[in-house]
């Protein structure tokens, strides 16, 4: 139940960070293009997506090395189970190139005017995350 209600309040988190991220309506004497026009891409939104991946990213690695401690475990996503397996220090390690992966794409794609798609990054990382506190809770 503690899980359902982290996953929910993650969720909802997202939902707030993207629908205060509006921009207002554009007007006829504005550049129709995008590109063309630079944004913050420290804004409220992002910064709360941003914070809700690391507030995953960090649940997911609690979980795991939790579980890590228990005999006989077995990490059965293909995808973790090299740096899960040598121990927390690889693991966080590689936790933190990941978060700081994931950033630098989501701002290089925001830089690029591929704002959306920035955030999509970050939402993929929290869902992610977030499937994977709910399979190492059970």
């Amino acid at each position: 139940m503690k899980v359902a209600v982290f996953l929910l309040t993650v969720l909802l988190i997202c939902g707030i960070a993207d629908a205060s991220d509006t921009s207002g309506t554009t007007s006829i004497d504005q550049e129709p293009s995008i590109r063309q026009t630079h944004s913050r891409y420290w804004t409220a939104s992002n910064t709360t997506l941003v914070l809700s991946d690391a507030l995953a990213k960090s649940g997911d690695m609690f979980f795991t090395m939790q579980n890590a401690a228990r005999p006989h475990f077995q990490e059965h996503d293909p995808l973790a189970r090299p740096f899960v397996t040598h121990g927390p220090v690889i693991a966080g390690v590689s936790e933190g190139l990941f978060f700081a992966g994931e950033i630098f794409a989501s701002y290089e794609l925001h830089k690029h005017g591929h704002r959306r798609i920035a955030k999509v990054v970050l939402l993929l990382g929290i869902g992610g995350n977030s499937a994977g506190i709910a399979t190492s809770r059970r």
